[in-house]
């Protein structure tokens, strides 16, 4: 379907004159902490383009943007997706009613790294754990605009599937998981399924909020394992069927759920405060079971409360703000939370130094540590720099440093050790 799209439609865009062009290609390299295993790939080396053609007249816009990757070590991060690619229209000659239709990219966030309201995108899970890769989001969208902010109501006619990483990635599980399931009610396996939702946000004086409803299925907090499973009496325990499978090649699921929640942005001078919060309540007809026995998805609250400070003094011209963030998983119990996800009860500490230089030198320092479970933190070192108006070059360090505690790794726990540095060379165009 992808490529379909690809094949007819840039050719339109490129030649059409009403269309403006962009995009970039990357070249980019990583180099993991060797972990003497041969049956993992600890270089990765890849070709990465994107390209965006926008069309904009008074009563229309049409947004296409894609990206493609090759990777030269490890073909399970070989990959293209669309991130937008729809048409949209003013309703009203007042311009006050927009209509939209197509793929689209979401950023209902507030935070730093720790995002409870930003849920409508599936993922690319071969990425950074607080900034994880999107992709576009099948969707019919009414936008309403109004003096004091807008509202916008949803429909999302189609699960679209996270990515996983294969079995070869530092960044997997050592296995290739099998193709993830969405779950709502009884019914497994349904790509086509209703999903909608309302959100509306209030622009303020100093800053802005937003509340939505939404009820679709969940993208963040999936059950590895399998649903065709049964008691054995003579183990006391259930089993699954097919036991290869479910040792090698497990299923995530994703259940349907139905959210409430919100955002919040207020700036005092120079302090940014940032709120995010959700609450989900599943639809759990289904059992799973898991290396930790049968599970269902739990009800839960999940809320982010951060702040951003720009120091008033500027360091050789630059300017420089400081980080604090928390995030938690409320409604469960500590092990619970730790099997819903790597951050389910963490603050983060960073600083972002911005040289105000005519290259646009950027530096940013982090860490994320976690309060409620013993040693377990992820370090996050990053510069970036522009060569000249068409290159730029950007170089990394993140360092997980989280040991297994029990005999299945929960959380940040599976990542253990895979450090890595990483370099990528982009040309604008």
């Amino acid at each position: 379907m992808k490529l379909l799209l690809l094949a007819f439609f840039l050719p339109l865009t490129i030649l059409a004159e009403d269309w403006s062009h962009k995009g970039e290609v990357s070249l980019q390299w990583r180099r993991f902490d060797d972990d003497n295993n041969v049956g993992t790939e600890d270089t990765g080396a890849l070709v990465f383009t994107r390209l965006e053609s926008v069309y904009e007249d008074e009563m229309n816009r049409h947004v296409f943007r894609g990206f493609a990757r090759v990777d030269q070590k490890d073909s399970d991060r070989d990959f293209m997706a669309l991130e937008d690619f729809y048409f949209s229209r003013y309703l009203d000659e007042e311009q006050s009613w927009l209509a939209l239709a197509g793929y689209k990219l979401y950023n209902w966030t507030a935070t730093e790294a720790f995002h409870p309201a930003d849920v409508i995108n599936s993922r690319n899970f071969d990425s950074d754990l607080e900034y994880f890769e999107k992709l576009g989001e099948l969707t019919v969208e009414v936008t309403g605009l109004f003096d004091w902010g807008s509202v916008s109501f949803f429909i999302w006619p189609r699960y679209q599937k996270p990515q996983f990483p294969g079995d070869r990635s530092r960044l997997g599980f050592g296995l290739d998981l099998a193709n993830p399931q969405a779950i709502s009610g009884s019914n497994i396996g349904e790509e086509w399924t209703f999903q909608g939702g309302a959100r509306v946000g209030f622009t303020l004086d100093d800053g802005d909020v937003s509340f939505h409803l939404i009820h679709h299925v969940d993208r963040n907090f999936p059950i590895t394992g399998t649903h065709e499973y049964t008691f054995n009496s003579l183990l006391g325990r259930f089993v699954p069927n097919d036991l290869n499978a479910f040792q090698n090649n497990p299923t995530p699921y994703y259940f349907k759920k139905t959210q409430a929640g919100g955002t919040l942005q207020y700036a005092f001078s120079n302090l940014l405060v940032k709120f995010e919060g959700a609450y989900r309540i599943f639809q759990d007809d289904v059992s799973i079971l898991t290396v930790n026995g049968e599970r269902k998805p739990i009800d839960h609250g999940e809320v982010a409360l951060g702040f951003e400070y720009m120091l008033p003094v500027n360091f050789e011209g630059g300017d420089t703000s400081l980080f604090l963030e928390g995030g938690t998983i409320l409604g469960t119990t500590k092990e619970e939370r730790a099997l819903l996800g790597a951050f389910q009860r963490d603050v983060l500490l960073g600083v972002r130094h911005s040289f105000n230089d005519i290259m646009g030198s950027e530096l940013f320092l982090s860490i994320i540590h976690d309060i409620e479970r013993d040693d377990e933190r992820l370090y996050n070192f990053s510069y970036s720099r522009r060569l000249s108006d068409f290159w730029k070059v950007s170089a990394g360090l993140r360092i997980y440093d989280a040991k297994q505690k029990g005999t299945n790794p929960v959380g940040l726990e599976s990542l253990d050790g895979a450090h890595h540095v990483l370099i990528n060379l982009n040309r604008f165009f």
